[in-house]
C-alpha cells in the first residue's frame, strides 16, 4: 500500500486496480464509492441510461461491474420482466455484489469472466455497458466485438471512458505539473488515451447512431488528496522529477488539502451505439 495521501487514507494508484486481490481492499472499494457519488460522473451514467432506453423489460448486461455499484442501480429500472447481469474478472468483488443485492432484495446474477471472452451467448442483452474498463485492457477491440456479439441486432451499447491527457490539478508549478500529469497519463493505465480513437472503432465494428457526451468530472477534495497527492512520489519513483520535486508536489497538495482549495478533475467520455440489423 501507498504512504498516507494528504487526505490522511492511503494513497490510491490506478496501477492497483489491474491487481484483483489488491483492488478489493477496503480502502480501494471506498475509493471506487467515492468516485461514483461524484454528481458530473453520475449525469453521465444517467445520459447513459436515457440514450440507452433502459427501462423495464430489459436485458442489460454490465461489463466490467466491479461490485455492482451501477449493476444494482441498473436491476430497479429494467422491472418488471427486465434482468440484469453483472460479469468481472474479480471473485471477491462479485462476492460482495451478490451480498449488496441480497441486503438491497435486488434480483441480479454476477457471472465471473473476462471482458475480453464474456461467459454470455449471442444476441442476449437488449443493453451493454461498459464502464471504466477498456482502459484497463491488453486488448480492448477483443472487448469491444465481444459487447457487440452480445448485443442483439438493434441493441443499445454505452462506454464511459475518461481521457488521462485531461488530469488536472490546482499545482502551481506549471513545468512540475505537467511532469507529473504527463507521466500519470504515460503509465496509470494501458489505454490512457483511448477515448479519441473510440469512435473509429466503433464504426470498424459496424456500429451506427454513434453518440458522445462528456463532462469535466470534478473531484471532491478528500478524493482528490487522496489521488493526485500520490503522482509526484510516483513520478520521482521513475526518475521523472527528482527527489526534491516529488516532495515538493506532496507539500503543495498537502497544503491545498489543508487549506480546503484543492481542486482536481479529468474528463469523461459517454459513447453509445447501435448494434445494426
Amino acid at each position: 500500500m501507498e504512504q498516507p495521501s494528504p487526505s490522511g487514507e492511503p494513497a490510491i494508484s490506478l496501477h492497483d486496480f489491474t491487481d484483483i486481490d489488491h483492488a478489493v481492499e477496503p480502502t480501494y472499494v471506498a475509493a471506487l464509492e467515492a468516485f461514483d457519488r461524484l454528481p458530473l460522473l453520475r449525469e453521465l451514467k444517467a445520459l447513459a441510461v436515457e440514450r440507452t432506453a433502459t427501462g423495464p423489460g430489459r436485458r442489460v448486461l454490465d461489463v466490467g461491474c466491479g461490485f455492482g455499484l451501477e449493476t444494482l442501480r441498473l436491476a430497479p429500472l429494467v422491472a418488471p420482466g427486465g434482468t440484469v447481469t453483472g460479469v468481472d474478472l474479480s471473485a471477491e468483488f462479485l462476492d460482495e455484489g451478490r451480498r449488496r443485492a441480497t441486503a438491497a432484495g435486488l434480483d441480479v446474477v454476477f457471472e465471473q469472466g473476462d471482458a475480453q471472452r464474456l461467459p454470455v451467448g449471442d444476441d442476449t442483452a437488449d443493453v451493454t455497458r461498459a464502464e471504466r474498463v477498456l482502459i484497463y485492457l491488453d486488448h480492448p477491440d477483443r472487448a469491444l466485438a465481444e459487447m457487440v456479439r452480445a448485443t442483439r441486432p438493434g441493441g443499445r451499447i454505452a462506454i464511459i471512458e475518461p481521457d488521462f491527457d485531461t488530469n488536472t490539478v490546482n499545482v502551481p508549478d506549471v513545468a512540475l505539473a505537467r511532469a507529473v500529469l504527463a507521466h500519470e497519463a504515460d503509465t496509470a493505465v494501458v489505454n490512457a488515451r483511448l477515448v479519441r480513437d473510440l469512435t473509429a472503432r466503433l464504426a470498424g465494428l459496424g456500429l451506427v447512431d454513434v453518440e458522445i457526451a462528456s463532462r469535466m468530472v470534478v473531484f471532491d477534495i478528500e478524493l482528490a488528496a487522496q489521488y493526485f497527492g500520490g503522482l509526484g512520489a510516483a513520478a520521482a519513483r521513475d526518475g521523472v522529477v527528482d527527489a526534491a520535486a516529488g516532495e515538493r508536489w506532496r507539500a503543495i497538495v498537502e497544503d491545498r488539502h489543508r487549506r480546503g482549495d484543492l481542486f482536481g478533475a479529468v474528463g469523461y467520455y459517454l459513447f453509445t451505439a447501435t448494434v445494426p440489423g
